[in-house]
């Protein structure tokens, strides 16, 4: 019962949950763009025989994106996903002949 108390009446508590709020509502956007992605990189290699590098590597780092919105949503990890931090770079990026 003490740590309800706690929770309800810390400032801390309450600021994560807007920052919580403001994060799903980013990653929501982001799934939505990731979406729009996918189509836009399978019809690039519908008439190409390789991928589309900058989709390829923006589409990684939006996916890194999404998960460090979900970790910091499911209280794994306390730093705050962008815009509160760095963009996440892309990482083993295949290469667009793959």
């Amino acid at each position: 019962m003490q740590a309800l108390k706690n929770n309800l009446t810390s400032e801390v508590f309450w600021l994560r949950l807007v920052f919580m709020l403001l994060s799903l509502l980013l990653v929501e956007i982001a799934a939505s763009i990731l979406v729009l992605l996918v189509i836009a990189q399978f019809l690039y290699r519908l008439f190409n025989e390789s991928s589309h590098l900058t989709i390829l590597e923006f589409s990684n780092s939006l996916g890194r994106f999404i998960l460090h919105s979900y970790r910091f949503l499911s209280y794994q990890t306390e730093d705050k996903p962008f815009p509160f931090n760095d963009w996440p770079e892309a990482q083993d990026t295949p290469k667009a002949e793959d």
